[in-house]
This record gives structure tokens, sequence and C-alpha cells, in this order.
């Protein structure tokens, strides 16, 4: 994952919201959605860039109910084909 880089020039806040930013980043990188939400949540409260940090707050969230259709649809068609091979 991420190192909290120290940068002499900015607020220990700054190098908070870049470091959740950082982690949030890295968890989209893998697919882990949900964790990279809570990181990016967390940047948001601290108030920098609230643009940008929504932004990735909505792809988030829009990847989550993808992945929640994804789910559905998979175990739907497991339940299906159980069903048919206990009644056949």
């Amino acid at each position: 994952m991420s190192q909290l880089l120290v940068h002499p020039d900015l607020s220990s806040e700054e190098e908070r919201y870049l470091d959740y930013m950082q982690k949030g980043d890295d968890l989209m990188k893998i697919e882990i959605y949900r964790a990279a939400k809570e990181w990016f949540t967390k940047a948001l409260q601290l108030n920098h860039n609230q643009e940008l940090v929504q932004r990735k707050l909505d792809n988030c969230n829009r990847l989550i109910r993808y992945e929640k259709k994804i789910i559905l649809i998979i175990v739907s068609g497991l339940a299906i084909i159980i069903l048919a091979l206990i009644l056949f």
C-alpha cells in the first residue's frame, strides 16, 4: 500500500488528505471498492478538493452497484441450476 510521505510545506491535515486519497486510489487499482470508499469518505471530511473526492466516491458507488448486480445474477443462476438438479 501507500506510505505517508512527509512534505514540509504541507499541514498535517493536508498530508492526511493526500494519504487518504492515495490509500483510496491504491484500493481502487486492486478493485476493493468498499474499502476505497471509506478512505475517500475520510478525505472528503477534511474539505480539500471536494469535487475530486466526490467524483471518486461516485465512481466507487457506481462500481459497488455493478458488483451487486453481478453477484445477484450469479446467485440467481446458481439457484436455477441447483433447482434444476434437484427436480430432474
